[in-house]
């Protein structure tokens, strides 16, 4: 009798022990998954938050797609069951725009709730320091001083050597990402819209579908690949050692006067999607705990709050981002440029 009570209690210890381990570590067939859908200044942040969020949600296996901001906003309009849960576009106007346009269509509201503030960044932009001391000898940006140097064309016309060739401005492209969105805007600030959108439009060298991949080609190639390229600030301080490592001395970071303040804001959409909404809903919370904005900070991001960033752009104007008309009719002048 003894033994068999003695089996029983061995037995019921492991059964507690086999469910004790399934619930802190569940077998990853058992996980629930959850597709966030980032723009790609986040994706360096994404891959250490993460380990983080599954630490304190081990049943939920979390993953994250990359697009420009403006393609991760025109395909979360079709549902479907690979459509991200979670969206993070770099620009928080652009799930407000995608809301309005939706609802004006008599279509129910496509978020649990009104999009929430993660996180801060600017537009700066990264030169070659000689390319630097160059195109602004007092050290300061200056667009107009940007607009009459791709306008000459070369360097030797500037002064430089003629070895340097052309003047090769790098953007992202705005008809897909929030930085090229932003860099038109500031770009044509105060000048005739049809005439200036071609101007960059011709100043631009190879639009790149993101502002990563952009600042991956700007390192990676060197003077070959831009001089200058107009970027997202935490984009610019998380790569500035990478770029000290594969060219000496890296790259200098400008901050124009005025610049915009973009917001990235998270947003859990409703319908069929990859992900449970609560799980998406866990996700953005983690996102502004004490923890999650940590990350955030620490490479490169303004918190939600403001807080953080480089201090080289504490004293410059912050614009807010071009309002839904506005953008509309950049985009249009961009596009007829081409």
């Amino acid at each position: 009798m003894a033994a068999t009570l003695t089996r029983r209690r061995l037995l019921s210890l492991l059964i507690a022990g086999a469910s004790l381990a399934l619930a802190t570590a569940p077998l990853p067939w058992l996980r629930r998954p959850l597709v966030v859908g980032v723009g790609s200044e986040l994706a360096g942040a994404m891959a250490e938050l993460e380990p983080l969020f599954e630490r304190h949600h081990s049943g939920i296996d979390l993953s994250w797609t990359v697009h420009g901001s403006q393609d991760m906003v025109n395909r979360a309009r079709e549902e479907g069951p690979e459509r991200p849960r979670v969206l993070i576009p770099a620009n928080r106007d652009l799930l407000n725009q995608l809301a309005g346009e939706l609802q004006t269509q008599g279509e129910p509201a496509p978020f649990l709730r009104p999009p929430v503030a993660v996180a801060r960044t600017l537009l700066v932009a990264v030169a070659w320091p000689e390319r630097a001391k160059r195109l602004f000898p007092d050290g300061r940006f200056s667009w107009s001083q940007l607009r009459r140097a791709t306008a000459a064309g070369q360097w030797g016309a500037l002064g430089g050597p003629a070895s340097w060739g052309s003047v090769d401005l790098r953007s992202a492209d705005p008809m897909r990402s929030n930085s090229g969105q932003l860099t038109l805007a500031l770009w044509c600030r105060g000048q005739n819209g049809s005439d200036c959108a071609a101007a960059l439009r011709r100043a631009v060298y190879r639009p790149a579908r993101s502002t990563d991949i952009l600042l991956q080609e700007f390192i990676s190639g060197g003077p070959n690949e831009g001089d200058l390229a107009l970027v997202y600030e935490a984009s610019a301080l998380t790569r500035q050692e990478e770029a000290g490592r594969q060219r000496p001395g890296g790259y200098e970071l400008l901050v124009p006067d005025p610049t915009i303040e973009t917001v990235l804001a998270a947003a859990v959409l409703r319908g069929e999607a990859a992900g449970g909404q609560q799980d998406g809903e866990r996700f953005v919370a983690f996102l502004l705990s004490q923890e999650g904005q940590g990350v955030l900070r620490r490479l490169g991001f303004r918190g939600a709050d403001g807080g953080g960033g480089s201090p080289a752009a504490g004293s410059v104007k912050r614009l807010p981002p071009p309002s839904p008309q506005e953008r509309e009719e950049l985009l249009r002048l961009w596009q007829q440029a081409g």
